[in-house]
């Protein structure tokens, strides 16, 4: 039997080169690095990650390329999560791992304070051969921010078109008009990628869970029983609009 390969250990020097090279990273890069290194604990949960993601970028400038917060603006991210009271306490924190002290936030760095994880963790070798994960992982992360910028889109032509139709006029009654054919789309075709991202994510975790029959059992009951209840969801909808369209017959 041969013996198990040694892990090498990072100095301190390559921890901060190494952690200089991620920080240099956007936002969304910085996500997927974080998900990249600890699969095996957020494959399940990836979106959790994501949507720190996004709401981080809330916070950030509106040009150039953003890849970390001031801390006047780490300040009201942190305060809108009820996360710490003051950025110096996040500070303080981010010092008991040893970042980089240069008076801004970067998301990976928020990460590993949120989810009490150190550089050593970051960049630490992996026991076990991770790329199918990986693979899944990205696959689904993809999907989540191609669905994401789809429904940014669509949210922005709809305030657009709000925008419009109080204008009143010609132009007002056909962003109206409009505004109304958004708005009663169906239902099932609008939540279509929603539903695939979700599956994407599933068949991620469901490669971590390989080999555990009982917990893949217990996955898969899940799964069912949430399916079902989307299903029974989208139907009320789908009842409620008819029943909406019915009345406006009426009126």
């Amino acid at each position: 039997m041969s013996e198990k390969k040694e892990k090498k250990v990072l100095s301190r020097e390559e921890l901060m080169d190494k952690f200089a090279e991620v920080t240099a990273m956007t936002i969304n890069e910085q996500a997927t690095y974080f998900l990249r290194s600890f699969v095996t604990e957020f494959s399940g949960n990836f979106e959790e990650v994501l949507d720190l993601a996004e709401e981080f970028k809330k916070f950030a400038p509106t040009e150039g390329t953003v890849r970390e917060l001031e801390e006047d603006k780490a300040h009201l991210f942190l305060e809108r999560r009820g996360e710490t009271l003051t950025v110096k306490e996040l500070r303080d924190a981010l010092k008991e791992i040893d970042l980089d002290s240069n008076n801004k936030v970067s998301f990976i760095e928020f990460c590993l304070y949120k989810y009490e994880r150190t550089l050593d963790d970051l960049f630490a070798e992996k026991d076990h051969k991770i790329e199918h994960l990986l693979k899944k992982l990205e696959e689904a992360i993809a999907l989540y921010q191609t669905t994401l910028a789809e429904k940014q889109k669509r949210d922005q032509k709809m305030k657009d078109l709000e925008a419009l139709a109080d204008q009143g006029g010609v132009k007002g009654m056909r962003a109206k008009v409009e505004l109304e054919a958004m708005r009663n789309e169906d239902q099932l075709e609008r939540n279509k990628k929603e539903i695939q991202a979700g599956a994407k994510q599933r068949a991620a975790q469901k490669a971590v869970d390989q080999g555990d029959p009982y917990l893949e059992e217990q996955k898969r009951l899940a799964e069912e029983k949430k399916k079902k209840d989307e299903e029974e969801r989208l139907k009320r909808e789908e009842s409620r609009k008819r029943l909406a369209d019915k009345a406006k017959l009426w009126n």
